[in-house]
């Protein structure tokens, strides 16, 4: 992060900016090239979330997806910051059932949904969060499918040392080409090792997903988890969610996926293109209305899309009244 990065997004009231997030984005194709950028894409970042779809990958190479029969909508678990609403929570349950696991054996923590009324709901009827209602549950059910498969503890399966997060590490240097031994390591929310590494490094990544050139087993394994971001927005992140809601207007021609910390990727296959933004403040409000700018200012929207997008691209401000005093905006800087 850099006090040069450009304006992202600006917050006005009563015609008057009251607020501006700068950032960084950088739009990179399979081959590496860097196709657009604004600010600084060499600064390192932690992925977060957003790398989730690269994390999927050694589900499906390692012959675990296919061992225990996963579906489309499992997989799309795997790469989800899912909302905790029933549907997640019964298809995460099921899933560890069906492997002879239990929710006991997922390592990433109890918390609360990333929906407020989900956890207004739940608070209403006394209901109790569990492991499985943690939004990076289906991605540990598929560490855990890896483990049993491969032959490995499922116990401890978070820490660095551990085969199943060795086996994500290296797939994660594969396609970003960066060493991660080199490089920052810290703890995720859900327990497992994130390293920072150039912004750019992780649009290079999510661009490669969408290359033919990876060998069969990755190129088929990539391909599989596109396809189900595509074809099961609603389990990647739930119900009136930006990542879902994107997914589903662009009829899965565009694939995102959010992180914390104003991290967010794209994904572009028919165009073999990947994008990665940080807003330098970690605001979400931020980072989803930029890429929803982004995606918007490269022309990935088609009408209908940007007509039911209009809210992820200029954001009105409403006070309590319910009058309009304000709007959350692309910022002078994010120009195309």
């Amino acid at each position: 992060m850099t006090k040069s990065n450009p304006v992202f997004i600006e917050v006005t009231r009563g015609g008057f900016v009251e607020s501006r997030h700068r950032g960084a984005c950088a739009v990179v194709d399979a081959d590496g090239k860097i196709l657009q950028s604004w600010g600084d894409v060499d600064a390192l970042v932690y992925p977060r979330s957003s790398l989730k779809p690269i994390q999927a990958l050694p589900l499906i190479e390692s012959g675990a997806a296919d061992h225990f029969d996963l579906s489309d909508e499992e997989i799309a678990l795997a790469c989800a910051s899912h909302s905790s609403e029933a549907f997640h929570v019964a298809r995460v349950t099921a899933w560890l059932q069906r492997v002879g696991l239990t929710v006991d054996d997922l390592e990433c923590g109890v918390s609360e949904s990333l929906s407020p009324d989900v956890t207004k709901d739940m608070s209403r009827h006394g209901e109790m969060f569990t492991r499985a209602h943690n939004n990076c549950s289906g991605k540990h059910s598929g560490f855990l499918s890896t483990a049993l498969y491969m032959g490995e503890p499922t116990k401890d399966y978070i820490l660095p040392d551990h085969p199943v997060q060795k086996r994500v590490t290296q797939t994660v240097e594969e396609l970003t080409g960066i060493k991660l031994s080199s490089v920052p390591c810290g703890a995720d929310g859900c327990g497992i090792p994130v390293f920072a590494f150039p912004l750019v490094a992780l649009a290079r990544g999510m661009a490669r997903m969408t290359s033919d050139g990876l060998g069969p087993v990755r190129t088929a394994a990539a391909r599989r988890v596109l396809n189900a971001m595509a074809a099961f927005p609603q389990c990647v992140a739930g119900s009136d969610r930006f990542d879902t809601r994107v997914m589903q207007a662009c009829g899965g021609e565009v694939l995102v996926k959010g992180g914390a910390e104003g991290v967010h990727i794209a994904i572009i296959p028919s165009r073999r293109v990947g994008i990665a933004l940080k807003v330098d403040d970690g605001t979400i409000r931020a980072s989803e209305l930029a890429m929803g700018c982004v995606l918007d200012g490269l022309g990935l929207f088609n009408e209908a899309a940007r007509t039911s997008l209009a809210d992820l691209i200029e954001k009105p401000i409403l006070n309590t009244l319910g009058d309009q005093v304000g709007e959350i905006r692309r910022g002078s800087d994010l120009t195309f």
